[in-house]
Order: C-alpha cells, then sequence, then structure tokens
C-alpha cells in the first residue's frame, strides 16, 4: 500500500508542471484574474509621443528608409528582378512610412521635429559678402526654354536643313572608333 501512494505522489509531482488547466478556476489558489482589455481600457490607450519619443521614431523612420534606399540603388543594376521589385517595395513602404510619421504630428510635435531637422541656420556668408539677395532667382516652369548644353555656333545653326544621314554598320563604328584612339 506505501508503494502506490509513493507511486502516486510521484505521479502527482511529475504532472504539476504540465496541467494546462492550472490556474483558471476560481477556487484555485493560484488563480489569475484575466483582465479584459478593451479599446477603451485605460491601459490601452495610445499616449501623446513626448518630445525625445517623436525624434526617436523620426530617427527609426529615417534609418529604416535610408538603409532601404541603400538597397535599392544597390540593387538597381542588377540582373535579379525578384530582388529588385522586393528592394523596390521597401524603399516605397519605408519612404511612404516616414511621410505618414511626419503628416500626423501634432503642430508642437511638427515644431519639435523642424528644430531638429533645420536646426542649424542657413549659411549666407558667401551671399552677405556680395550683396546677394538669400531667395534665389525665380525660375520659370512654363514655356520654351534655351538649351544651356549647346554651344553658340551649334544653337546658331539650322539643324532641320541639316540633309546628310548617317550610314555604315556596326563593324565600321567599331573600325573607326579603334583608329581615333
Amino acid at each position: 500500500m506505501s508503494d502506490q501512494k509513493s507511486q502516486n505522489n510521484k505521479k502527482r509531482q511529475s504532472n504539476r508542471g504540465t496541467n494546462s488547466n492550472r490556474g483558471s478556476h476560481p477556487k484555485n489558489k493560484n488563480f489569475k484574474k484575466r483582465r479584459n482589455f478593451s479599446k477603451n481600457s485605460k491601459n490601452r490607450r495610445p499616449k501623446s509621443l513626448t518630445p525625445a519619443k517623436v525624434l526617436q521614431k523620426y530617427d527609426n523612420l529615417m534609418e529604416q528608409y535610408l538603409n532601404a534606399r541603400r538597397k535599392y540603388f544597390e540593387l538597381h543594376g542588377r540582373n535579379s528582378t525578384r530582388n529588385l521589385g522586393k528592394a523596390e517595395r521597401n524603399y516605397e513602404q519605408a519612404l511612404k512610412n516616414l511621410r505618414e510619421f511626419s503628416d500626423k504630428l501634432q503642430d508642437w510635435q511638427k515644431e519639435v521635429l523642424e528644430q531638429k531637422v533645420d536646426g542649424y541656420k542657413p549659411d549666407r556668408e558667401y551671399s552677405t559678402n556680395h550683396d546677394l539677395k538669400p531667395e534665389g532667382e525665380q525660375v520659370s516652369f512654363v514655356g520654351e526654354f534655351e538649351d544651356p548644353h549647346l554651344l553658340p555656333t551649334q544653337a546658331d545653326h539650322q539643324w532641320s536643313e541639316d540633309t546628310e544621314e548617317s550610314e555604315g554598320t556596326m563593324e565600321d563604328y567599331e573600325k573607326y572608333k579603334a583608329s581615333s584612339f
């Protein structure tokens, strides 16, 4: 009989850690009341970001964006379209997250962020020494513009009157290229 009791005690001791119902019944001394966290619960309410947390979150999102951008442009010239597609999606998502974060900030949080991003005053030494306006020239983006890359002789030439055609094969080009260097 004592052997049977000792075996039962051993079974109880070995089952203590594996009993899945332990602590789920109110009469059990180890019973822990489960809290019902609703959306209106005080503990689940999202807290306003402090200035330090705004800057920390911005730095984190900026680092994610910079890493995604670096990876995307490293893969851009390669052959793997699957990896490039994934890198592009990550890059766009990181940029979207960064923009959404700054758009959702309150006015005082935006001011804190602007102090970090635009913390240094603009360098106006050259413009003050040469009596230049700190704003640049107003550039129009509508209309026709002169091509800044053409030489004056090229700009004066009427290319519409040019009737010469390019002729030759790739081999001719290769020979010309080899002879000119």
